[in-house]
């Protein structure tokens, strides 16, 4: 079997160089998608049995860990691809045959990619104010949604869309030269500036009943099962995995720079002042329980375990924070250099940020989290008491 963590190794020496030409051009890298493909990397986790590589989330989310220290761009922008392939390759080995379609997709070259978002729903992907009118056959869509990650090379799209006579959430999946169905280059960002999130618009897009999978009645009791655990769970390890390869980056840059520097009229290398000590182990106190988290989330879940929606989201949560607190420190280590762009930090620094705003959201995560802790049922009306 291959080992996809020395390929992701291999990938992110190749991509390293171009990361600052990247983000600061703002351009999607292309060149690094096609290499991913040209080694196999973005079918890496469709079962082996179909023609793919057979990577486990474990495997997946190390490899993204690393890529994501080389060009955080690249790796974000795949993840959107591989969570989800890997959500269904996961459902695929219990016995779930449904997204075979996909995988040979997959195998052949497609790039997958899509959008749950809308800009008036903000980032809860249960809903969305896509209207999808019943017609014979399917629905004609008209609408538009927001962070379409791989716009620029995605093959097959998927998307939501809510059924304007049931309020059925529908998921549905469709080429890209459907007609109606187009992106739009809206991407001028501070953070992650070659993914490539553009924004897809609906002009009275017919989606065909075959291509949709509705959703619950929203009236309907939420139930959390294996299929939306699976899939909350690939995300969510594979974005801390993300972020968290950010900060290892600059970690080690920070390191490094202290370690071999000398300031005027010192005798040591800056590494030995007590504030750099302190700094360091401040990283590593961010950092190791996160990294610890992940792990511990894939150890329960490879023992069979059903994560509750708190355990996912207090997951997310702590790494993507953990990250941005780490590299705050790591441009406190550097100094005034650290926001030069000449220096990687800069852009470490920014990208990191975009951590919070993948679903949940922080005050969501946090509303989920305290809620389970004090045994508060998350559906339970009215949310907030009026006295």
């Amino acid at each position: 079997m291959t080992d996809w963590t020395a390929v992701a190794a291999q990938l992110a020496e190749e991509f390293a160089p171009r990361a600052a030409e990247i983000d600061r051009e703002g351009r999607f890298p292309v060149e690094n998608v096609e290499r991913m493909k040209e080694v196999g990397y973005l079918s890496s986790v469709v079962p082996t049995e179909l023609g793919g590589g057979g990577a486990d989330l474990a495997t997946f989310a190390a490899c993204q860990k690393i890529i994501a220290g080389a060009c955080a761009s690249t790796a974000l922008a795949t993840n959107m691809h591989l969570f989800g392939v890997g959500a269904a390759a996961e459902g695929w080995h219990g016995g779930e045959r449904g997204a075979e379609p996909i995988f040979g997709m997959v195998t052949a070259g497609t790039v997958v990619g899509g959008s749950l978002t809308d800009a008036a729903t903000g980032l809860n992907v249960r809903t969305s104010s896509t209207p999808a009118r019943p017609v014979p056959g399917g629905y004609r869509v008209t609408g538009r949604k927001s962070f379409c990650s791989l716009a620029p090379v995605l093959n097959f799209f998927w998307g939501t869309a809510a059924d304007t006579e049931t309020g059925r959430l529908l998921l549905f999946g469709l080429p890209r030269d459907t007609p109606g169905l187009s992106f739009v280059d809206t991407w001028d960002t501070m953070a992650m500036r070659g993914t490539g999130s553009w924004d897809v618009v609906f002009d009275d897009v017919f989606v065909p009943d075959t291509a949709v999978q509705r959703g619950t009645d929203p009236a309907s009791p939420a139930v959390w099962d294996a299929a939306q655990e699976r899939i909350f769970a690939w995300f969510a390890v594979s974005v801390a995995s993300v972020y968290l390869g950010i900060a290892r980056a600059a970690a080690r840059f920070a390191y490094d720079y202290v370690g071999g520097r000398t300031v005027t009229g010192a005798s040591l290398p800056m590494a030995r002042q007590p504030a750099q000590v302190t700094s360091a182990a401040e990283i590593e106190l961010a950092l190791r329980p996160a990294e610890a988290m992940v792990n511990d989330v894939l150890t329960r879940r490879a023992d069979g375990e059903l994560l509750a929606p708190a355990d996912i989201q207090a997951l997310k949560h702590t790494s993507v924070t953990a990250a941005a607190a780490a590299v705050d420190r790591c441009v406190r280590m550097v100094g005034g250099h650290g926001i030069f762009r000449r220096l990687p930090l800069e852009r470490y620094y920014r990208d990191v940020r975009a951590g919070q705003f993948h679903p949940p959201s922080t005050d969501v995560a946090l509303e989920t989290i305290g809620k389970a802790a004090l045994g508060i049922d998350l559906a339970a009306e009215p949310r907030w008491p009026s006295d």
